[in-house]
């Protein structure tokens, strides 16, 4: 019993921790109606750093989740996809994303580059592009389909929420009963050791690439679906943000820790914290302060349990 409860991440005591405080101080706080609102603000975050779970797992990083976001909103808030069926235009954001995750991939496994100099280097490329595609005036173009998939509701539950649900079980599946999450935990925890084992830890990181990619791009499409509009600056926050939820998933950056429940805990971790923050009227420093305090305090005591 001891042992199991020194595994469970610092989310999940964190988040017990945030809703007593909540239930004294602002009951409101956890109403229905407020939590749904939540669950749509945390939605393409949760995604977001779903994917850098499996770059962190494996002893990497993404530090261009934050332009990837921002280039896929572009792409499917310009004009000059007028005409296209919404669909297609999704399907090429995801695409520009397996991209993004494909040059950093080959990057960090082919020149045996750092991976936040490649991933630094990749967001600043992003940006320019971006800049020049959109001509530095994010169009306001965006399909009924986008803005659907980031603010409308099923009932009362946003589609946003069921997507971060769906995407959750699907990284679930790949960490925990597929061949590929093995591979992703061996590499991490020990790269040599899993090269002469036999595994392919070029291939495995790569793929964590691509993967990271592809769910930043999808983040990326709700996010801008619950904005509406075109922006040059968004998910500039987002860097920080899945990190942090993964770290506070019981993730290390040494590789080899981390899942998919553990930092979907941690992103609801996050976005109660800062939305709590809010309602008591801490402005952003504060807000910055108290994140970070929280991820080093979070990322200590796990240690020291895991080391117990």
């Amino acid at each position: 019993m001891k042992r199991f409860l020194l595994s469970l991440p610092p989310a999940f005591w964190g988040l017990i921790a945030v809703c007593v405080f909540a239930a004294f101080t602002q009951p409101q706080f956890l109403s229905l109606p407020f939590l749904m609102i939540l669950l749509r603000q945390a939605a393409p975050l949760g995604i977001v750093a779903l994917g850098q779970t499996f770059v962190v797992a494996n002893r990497s990083l993404d530090l261009s989740v934050g332009a990837t976001i921002a280039f896929v909103n572009l792409i499917v808030a310009h004009a000059m996809w007028n005409g296209y069926p919404p669909a297609f235009v999704i399907a090429v954001a995801l695409c520009v994303g397996l991209v993004i995750g494909l040059v950093n991939g080959l990057l960090v496994t082919v020149l045996r580059a750092s991976a936040v100099v490649v991933t630094l280097g990749t967001a600043a490329v992003i940006t320019g592009i971006g800049f020049l595609y959109s001509g530095g005036a994010p169009g306001s173009s965006m399909a009924e389909l986008v803005k659907w998939l980031g603010r409308g509701r099923i009932g009362v539950v946003p589609v946003s929420g069921l997507a971060c649900l769906a995407f959750g079980i699907l990284a679930w599946i790949l960490l925990r009963r597929l061949t590929l999450g093995r591979y992703i935990f061996a590499a991490g925890d020990n790269p040599s050791a899993a090269s002469y084992s036999g595994i392919p830890v070029n291939t495995t990181l790569l793929l964590s690439h691509l993967l990271s990619g592809l769910f930043a791009a999808s983040g990326g499409v709700l996010l801008s679906g619950l904005v509406g509009v075109g922006s040059l600056n968004l998910g500039a926050d987002y860097v920080l943000s899945s990190i942090a939820a993964v770290i506070l998933g019981g993730a290390v950056f040494g590789g080899g820790a981390g899942s998919a429940v553990g930092t979907m805990l941690g992103t609801a971790l996050l976005v109660m914290v800062l939305n709590l923050l809010t309602v008591f009227g801490v402005d952003q420093p504060g807000k910055l302060i108290v994140q970070g305090l929280v991820i080093a305090v979070a990322a200590i005591i796990y240690q020291q349990g895991r080391r117990g």
